[in-house]
């Protein structure tokens, strides 16, 4: 099942802008280089980048090194990952849609104007 959800902030910019709205499937497994959305113990939800896993902890930070924001998170519970970001669509980038999938077998990486992302090879 997937979901949808809003980017509120510009801490992960320049891979994602305030107000994209991003598709994300609920799932516990990820790895670092995933963006996840996470919730804390406050009830606050975030879009961060996981940088670091290790015994069940993670460590998350942003992509946009210059706000007060986007400092990393360390030593959070791997329990409030609420879900994977599979893809994101920017209406200020004329609708763009952005894959946000790891390699894996069948998948090439693409380089566009606005930045690197995986796509589908599909074999005839």
């Amino acid at each position: 099942m997937f979901d949808v959800a809003k980017v509120d902030g510009i801490s992960m910019s320049p891979s994602l802008m305030d107000g994209d709205l991003l598709l994300f499937r609920k799932r516990s497994q990820y790895v670092v280089g995933d963006v996840v959305l996470y919730r804390l113990s406050s009830g606050v939800l975030l879009v961060k980048r996981v940088d670091e896993i290790k015994n069940g902890v993670i460590d998350l930070g942003s992509d946009n090194r210059w706000v007060e924001s986007s400092l990393c998170l360390t030593g959070l519970s791997s329990d409030g990952v609420i879900g994977v970001v599979l893809a994101s669509l920017s209406r200020r980038r004329n609708f763009k849609v952005q894959i946000h999938s790891r390699p894996r077998s069948g998948f090439t990486w693409k380089r566009l104007s606005s930045g690197i992302f995986s796509t589908r090879s599909i074999k005839i």
